[in-house]
């Protein structure tokens, strides 16, 4: 299998300050994740004065300001946010951000931007899916997140994007969950499975908003192509999202986890390993003599037996040893030799 996209979502976990920015860009690095995704908004683009808080963000920012209110203080200049796409690039990281407004697409569009993540939120955005979908960029690759979305809503979104030229191939579905944290009973991996049905001709990815890391690890052998986790520097950081993001400690696991499960996968066929293969004579039997056993004897219950190695006759010819004359000495514990059986393989 290829290699999944890991991507930290940063997000507006920077709190609309660079060096914090800088910083987690630096994290996420050493964590080893491909990409790090950034938002890119003008808040009074994006909320209506009149626009309630999600009750997650009422938890964790209390409901004293308005979302408009508390959105305004994560905003990243776009001047800063070259800055730091050119710093990740440096350091060989993949780099992109999720517009929320049409400011924000055409500025992304001025940095030749390649990979466009839609949010849950703008699935059934009419107007918003069109301009990026008509952007004039070449290689460009759509990842769309489907959190509060029935299958219906999504092929209405797909379409959308097709009528407007963007080939199957250049999009990847998200199995997303747009409650934060999103609890485990409520992950629905399985759906994955589901997806990878009913939107075959697409890459299926999955934007993970549960806690820590469980999830997202297990969803890899469901053949996902990319998964995006929040994160965060801290928890504890004023800020929405922080809550329900991974630490740098918990996403360098999530990337060992994944590369490490993409390993162990394998293929569907039964193979002994090379690894293994050397522990044959270790861990396998053989015939052997039970007692002295002179040239001529009977072998019986009372003078064989089977133990380690597994170099000698296979235990699995005991019933058509028993019975034959021994064509030499034996000691105790030696293998047992016969014209008539092959040894097995070391």
């Amino acid at each position: 299998m290829n290699k999944i996209y890991i991507v930290a979502e940063i997000g507006c976990n920077h709190n609309g300050d660079f060096k914090l920015a800088k910083r987690m860009v630096d994290e996420a690095k050493l964590a080893g994740v491909d990409a790090v995704k950034f938002q890119t908004f003008k808040a009074d683009q994006l909320i209506s004065k009149i626009a309630p808080k999600a009750e997650y963000q009422i938890k964790v920012t209390g409901n004293e300001e308005s979302q408009l209110d508390m959105t305004r203080k994560l905003e990243l200049p776009y001047d800063e946010f070259i800055k730091l796409e050119i710093y990740a690039k440096e350091l060989g990281l993949d780099v992109f951000s999720t517009p929320f407004d049409f400011d924000s697409i055409d500025f992304l569009a001025s940095r030749n931007q390649k990979m466009w993540k839609i949010p849950s939120g703008e699935l059934l955005n009419l107007p918003y899916l069109e301009k990026i979908a008509r952007l004039p960029i070449e290689n460009k690759e759509i990842v769309i997140s489907t959190g509060m979305a029935t299958v219906d809503e999504i092929k209405l979104a797909l379409n959308v994007l097709k009528e407007n030229g963007i080939e199957s191939e250049n999009i990847t579905i998200l199995h997303c969950n747009t409650e934060y944290p999103t609890p485990f009973e409520d992950v629905n991996l399985n759906s994955i499975a589901g997806f990878k049905n009913t939107f075959s001709e697409y890459k299926i990815g999955f934007s993970d908003h549960s806690p820590g890391y469980f999830a997202g690890i297990a969803s890899v052998p469901y053949g996902i192509t990319f998964i995006e986790k929040h994160f965060t520097l801290d928890k504890n950081f004023d800020g929405p999202d922080h809550k329900a993001s991974v630490t740098p400690e918990e996403l360098t696991l999530l990337c060992q986890g994944i590369r490490s499960v993409e390993q162990a996968l394998g293929s569907y066929e039964k193979l002994v390993t090379n690894s293994e293969r050397k522990n044959k004579i270790v861990a396998r039997k053989s015939i052997v003599a039970k007692s002295d056993i002179k040239k001529g004897d009977i072998f019986t219950l009372e003078n064989i037996t089977t133990k380690r190695p597994g170099n000698g006759i296979s235990p699995m010819s005991w019933y058509e040893v028993l019975g034959k004359k021994a064509e030499q000495d034996f000691t105790e514990d030696q293998l047992i030799e016969h014209s008539e059986f092959i040894a097995q393989e070391a």
